[in-house]
């Protein structure tokens, strides 16, 4: 090979770094901040109006609670789905669709008549949504090379965090509304609550349009055997890139290697004696089945640990938070005494916290309580504001020493939470051991980083998976025992966050990919 053609023909991460780091950049991490936000409130924010929806909607606590679990239900169910298809067809061609569908879905919600419908229509918006929850992680950071990728990703996450902090405000400024029309044909009352369902589904609108303007990923597009098209897309990424800083650098590269990591994989026909079902089942094994080999088993286990432990603290506790919180409250408005949460969580079984209601009129109020909105907000400033600070000390010292510090750091604030005596101040150490979910964007940052392309979406979207179990089982467990046998509730969560910290340690480095220097011996 000639000396200009090995000039020409380099690495795909070599060719993402001499793209630069500009407009195009920025504007895809800033589009799949939106994107994760648009997941989350979709999946989160109903949360927010179910006091109304169970007035409108003439719900039990039971089927709020249904309510409540079933788009997590719907991400769950189909991760493994989405991550099979991200990683086979491509991570926009799965994403575009998914965005804009999932508005038509929350559309169709919105317009409910009663239970039933609704719960269905959430669940399937559900699995829905579920196929830009862990892709966005794959498709951010696919543009970046090594040396941009971690930080892409945080910032992706960095984002979606300070749009977190409008959800209280987006569903006052809905809910609270006192209008109402009567809408022909479903015979249903179009109350303020359906168009906060509106607006938590538009930004998924709007990102499945600005879709349109932006391209599959290089790296899938170079593994799908399309090296041509990867080129293409770098090239424009270097036009926008560079067109300001250096008009006049064109893009040489003519022929792009893949990852030493990342073998391009191969198309394969149906057979026609073969069912389609049967087909794809066997597609999707021979995709899933990797990650469970001896090369990979190990971080496909430890990921996968990790992040139900990350869950099941951040969400499955963060369910019993307003609970905790409510029951702290009361206490303190009545009594002096000081005492731990889990002996005020005891003391409020007796009944003494609730023997001076004697009331049993129920009302039932169309509207949002303004305080529990508050809390709400203040804890996600305190998130985000935990993230920006995270990121900027994982560019200092690395992701896993500070993947350690932080869930050391959570764990150790939530076994003090339930040990100090002063209620207040145990609430805002449980605030901050609820602030672990940060440490997710790190996780999957790392998770983009030492698997291959051919099996990165999928094992994004199984580690979540399994994830968003830890939440459910979270929430659930927690249900169960926090009354009687409380300690062990909440002591053995704040524990594990520690020892999902010392595993972090655990996970392999990066894979190092081949530069230019080492094509030398390339034929």
């Amino acid at each position: 090979m000639s000396h200009d053609m090995k000039e020409k023909t380099v690495v795909i991460d070599e060719a993402l770094e001499r793209t630069g780091f500009g407009k195009f950049n920025i504007f895809i991490i800033i589009f799949s901040g939106f994107v994760l936000n648009n997941v989350v409130l979709e999946s989160v924010g109903v949360s927010f109006a179910l006091p109304v929806l169970e007035c409108d909607l003439h719900l039990t606590h039971k089927e709020q609670g249904i309510i409540g679990a079933v788009s997590f239900a719907g991400v769950i169910a189909s991760s493994h789905f989405w991550g099979f298809l991200a990683d086979t067809t491509g991570r926009k061609r799965i994403m575009q669709p998914a965005l804009i569908l999932g508005f038509i879905v929350t559309v169709f919600s919105s317009l409910s008549p009663n239970f039933i419908t609704f719960a269905i229509l959430r669940f399937i918006n559900g699995i829905i949504i579920s196929a830009g929850s862990a892709t966005t992680f794959v498709y951010l950071g696919e543009f970046h090379c090594q040396k941009f990728c971690n930080r892409a990703i945080l910032f992706g996450g960095l984002i979606s965090s300070s749009l977190a902090v409008f959800f209280p405000i987006i569903a006052l400024a809905f809910i609270n509304q006192s209008w109402e029309f009567h809408v022909p044909f479903i015979n249903i009352v179009f109350t303020p609550w359906r168009s906060y369902f509106l607006a938590c589904g538009l930004p998924g609108l709007l990102c499945g349009v600005a879709m349109f303007y932006l391209p599959e990923s290089p790296k899938y597009l170079l593994s799908a055997g399309k090296p041509e098209e990867a080129i293409e897309v770098l090239i424009r990424m270097h036009r926008v890139n560079l067109k300001d800083k250096e008009p006049q650098t064109e893009f040489t590269i003519i022929s792009l290697l893949p990852d030493a990591y990342a073998p391009v994989r191969k198309e394969k026909s149906l057979e026609k004696d073969k069912n389609v079902f049967v087909y794809i089942m066997q597609l999707m094994w021979h995709q899933t089945a990797p990650l469970f080999m001896r090369e990979h088993i190990r971080k496909t286990f430890l990921s996968c640990l990790i992040l139900y432990i990350i869950f099941f603290n951040a969400h499955g506790l963060y369910m019993w938070f307003p609970y905790v919180l409510n029951i702290a409250m009361q206490y303190t408005e009545k009594y002096e005494d000081p005492k731990r949460l889990c002996d005020i969580i005891k003391f409020a079984k007796s009944g003494n916290l609730t023997n001076v209601e004697n009331d049993n009129t129920e009302v039932c109020s169309m509207q949002l309580e303004m305080s529990t909105y508050f809390h709400s907000t203040i804890l996600e400033v305190i998130y985000a504001s935990m993230l920006l600070i995270t990121m900027y000390l994982v560019g200092k010292f690395g992701r896993k020493p500070m993947l350690f510090v932080f869930l050391f750091v959570c764990g150790t604030c939530g076994i003090l939470a339930f040990s100090v005596p002063v209620p207040l101040l145990a609430i805002y150490l449980f605030v901050i051991q609820l602030c672990c979910g940060v440490a997710v964007n790190v996780v999957n940052a790392i998770v983009v980083e030492i698997f291959p392309t051919n099996l990165r979406a999928m094992a994004i979207c199984i580690s979540l998976m399994i994830g968003r179990i830890g939440s459910v089982t979270g929430s659930n467990i927690l249900g169960i025992l926090i009354e009687s046998h409380c300690e062990l509730a909440l002591y053995s969560p704040s524990v594990a966050l520690i020892v999902a910290g010392a595993l972090g340690f655990l996970l392999p480095k990066a894979n190092n990919v081949i530069r230019s220097k080492d094509q030398e011996n390339t034929p």
